[in-house]
């Protein structure tokens, strides 16, 4: 199956150059670093430190990679890829110093081939993201040194596999270890391909900023992280009445920044005014969008609420609760959760969480939440305390990086 993933991805080669230079005409590709996506590098090499090449998705796949580029940047010349322009514009304003950023190439052998045989990766690490067959088939060919780190699979996905097993099973067979997201994850992998599947914790919660944010007073704030396709609308249609009610401050953190000015268009037409957050006029409107990067902890850290986006549609799996959780505030959820359902499971054990059915549910529990001051500050404290736990063993990942790379 491997041999007709190849033609077919060679038979499509006039089309995704094609598609490039129709993304650089809208401005969601880099019209300077194009030629990064087959395989031609746009920067000098470090030849005098083992190479530790590092691929994520996108930025929260990234920002999960933080403790080990804390732990080695000093020590190894640190190769970060993604795939979207937006990590690239996060890593740059926020990593420059400690790595260095391209793009992966687009899933075809020849463009592949020539992106490793210029960086020439002492160790790579594949961090929750899709899987590439002809990359991964290069890797192994070459005999690079690859883990896969936060490996999951939706049920979704898991049912689609199910007719591609050994496709899916030899594609992963080019990682020297594999080590699950989950629980659950570790048991769908295994079942897909009866690989050796290891479970030492979900990466992403392996290093959490604690915060004594719920010895403040009600703050009236409600952020609305993380959202997708019109999920910020309907949260906001939706509570507009409390909005007003009780004169909140919503801050509104797209997952997406090219979305928000049709954001911003569709709220002015449901009657209110929005500031942007990088505009600077942010108590003028009760509704502000943050539109840069890496500013949410600072919000989460003094607001009562947060609604977190990702999880009121289906196929997206949700987004990170412990974030917002180790600030000490409360998560209001969708039910759409698969990336994370042990961690919210567990929450909603621990009452620290609240998960709701409906975009109309969400105004139900706000008010019963603003109205009753002492429910709030349980659950801040629940989660406050949720997020401390022990979420991922990182000196067992620290040891096997080390010797993979030696």
């Amino acid at each position: 199956m491997l041999k007709i993933y190849q033609i077919i991805s060679n038979l499509f080669v006039p089309l995704i150059i094609v598609n490039i230079f129709i993304r650089i005409f809208r401005k969601k590709e880099d019209k300077v670093r194009f030629v990064e996506r087959f395989g031609k590098p746009t920067v000098k090499k470090n030849n005098e430190k083992k190479i530790l090449w590092i691929h994520a998705a996108s930025i929260g796949e990234f920002k999960s990679s933080d403790l080990i580029i804390d732990r080695y940047h000093k020590v190894f010349h640190i190769l970060v890829t993604t795939t979207t322009k937006s990590s690239a514009d996060y890593i740059k304003e926020f990593y420059r110093n400690k790595v260095v950023h391209q793009y992966i190439p687009f899933d075809v052998s020849i463009w592949c081939s020539k992106f490793l045989n210029f960086w020439k990766p002492n160790l790579i690490l594949w961090i929750e993201s899709d899987i590439w067959p002809n990359m991964l088939n290069n890797i192994r060919e070459k005999d690079i040194n690859c883990l896969y780190l936060n490996a999951r699979i939706s049920p979704s996905s898991f049912k689609k596999w199910k007719n591609a097993k050994n496709f899916y099973k030899n594609s992963l067979k080019n990682f020297n270890k594999i080590f699950a997201q989950s629980i659950d994850d570790k048991k769908r992998i295994h079942e897909l391909t009866n690989l050796q599947i290891d479970y030492i914790g979900n990466l992403k919660l392996a290093k959490n900023k604690l915060s004594s944010a719920t010895n403040r007073e009600h703050s009236n704030i409600i952020v609305i992280a993380s959202t997708h396709s019109n999920e910020e609308i309907e949260i906001i249609k939706s509570i507009k009445k409390t909005i007003r009610k009780f004169n909140l401050k919503i801050y509104v953190a797209p997952r997406h920044p090219e979305r928000i000015n049709r954001i911003k268009q569709e709220l002015n037409k449901e009657g209110f005014s929005i500031s942007l957050e990088s505009t600077k006029d942010i108590e003028e409107n009760n509704i502000v969008i943050i539109d840069s990067f890496g500013k949410l902890d600072q919000y989460f850290k003094i607001s009562d609420l947060v609604i977190l986006g990702g999880s009121f549609l289906e196929n997206i799996g949700g987004h990170n609760p412990i974030e917002p959780a180790c600030y000490g505030c409360v998560v209001i959820s969708g039910k759409y959760v698969d990336n994370w359902t042990n961690i919210y499971e567990d929450m909603v054990k621990a009452d620290s969480c609240i998960i709701v059915n409906t975009f109309k549910e969400i105004d139900i529990k706000m008010r019963d939440l603003l109205n009753n001051n002492i429910e709030i500050k349980k659950i801040q404290k629940h989660a406050l305390e949720f997020s401390k736990g022990p979420f991922f063993e990182k000196e067992q990942l620290f040891k096997d990086i080390e010797v993979y790379i030696n």
